[in-house]
């Protein structure tokens, strides 16, 4: 598996397992399709998603109708989820609209979904 990916950076990602709240995360999206979520720039995976095999849609925050509360500063839209397979989800927020369009981070997803 390439570990580099073809892209990576940082967003924050909704979840925990009592306490739920926004936690950065660093993502890589790797040329094979899988999504791994890491602590940081240095940590290894502590999640991996098969984007194609796992992945079924991606809805943009204003698409969400129970979103839970966004950080201060936060909007609507700056968030995506990524649908998963046995009604699972992630929750992902850039830090400004801007940097989420940007960053083609849904871009990459999406084009990874539809290469099966």
């Amino acid at each position: 598996m390439n570990v580099l990916g073809i892209h990576h950076g940082v967003l924050r990602m909704y979840g925990g397992f009592i306490f739920k709240q926004w936690k950065k995360r660093f993502l890589r999206l790797t040329a094979e399709g899988s999504l791994l979520v890491c602590h940081d720039a240095l940590s290894p995976p502590h999640q991996a998603v098969l984007l194609q095999r796992n992945c079924e849609a991606i809805v943009e925050g204003k698409e969400i109708l129970d979103l839970p509360k966004l950080p201060s500063g936060a909007s609507k839209d700056s968030c995506f989820a990524l649908i998963l397979t046995q009604n699972k989800y992630l929750l992902l927020l850039a830090d400004k609209p801007t940097d989420c369009r940007s960053t083609r981070f849904c871009s990459f997803v999406f084009y990874i979904i539809i290469l099966e």
